[in-house]
């Protein structure tokens, strides 16, 4: 039996980076969904280390909107640096990492349709 929904989910942005939108919100702020997952990030750090390795989404387009710092993103071999009130998108099948992260941020990472559909790059 599954939990019914409810017609309507109101919250204010929380201070710290969270799971807003997708299947399994990390708490009670966050609305469970199965067609589309909204990471919140809020931070003064990094949350890249050395930077991702570069991955595809075999079924979901992934957007970041930046609201405030930067990051630095390569897509197929070319690298750009997204600042604030900018967003990149990256099509389903496209080769794509973020290499930094220029805190203190605060984005919108915006994929659908959720799945675990990541596939990483191989080295040559």
């Amino acid at each position: 039996m599954s939990t019914p929904r409810s017609k309507f989910h109101h919250a204010k942005l929380p201070e710290h980076s969270t799971l807003l939108v997708g299947p399994q919100p990390r708490d009670e702020l966050g609305f469970v969904s199965s067609q589309f997952q909204i990471w919140y990030n809020n931070t003064p750090h990094s949350w890249v280390g050395s930077g991702e390795v570069p991955h595809l989404h075999q079924n979901s387009d992934e957007c970041f909107i930046i609201l405030s710092g930067s990051i630095k993103v390569t897509v197929e071999d070319e690298t750009y640096i997204v600042g604030p009130r900018e967003f990149c998108c990256f099509p389903a099948g496209v080769y794509h990492a973020v290499l930094e992260v220029y805190p203190p941020v605060e984005t919108l990472m915006i994929r659908a349709p959720t799945g675990a559909d990541k596939i990483y790059k191989q080295s040559a």
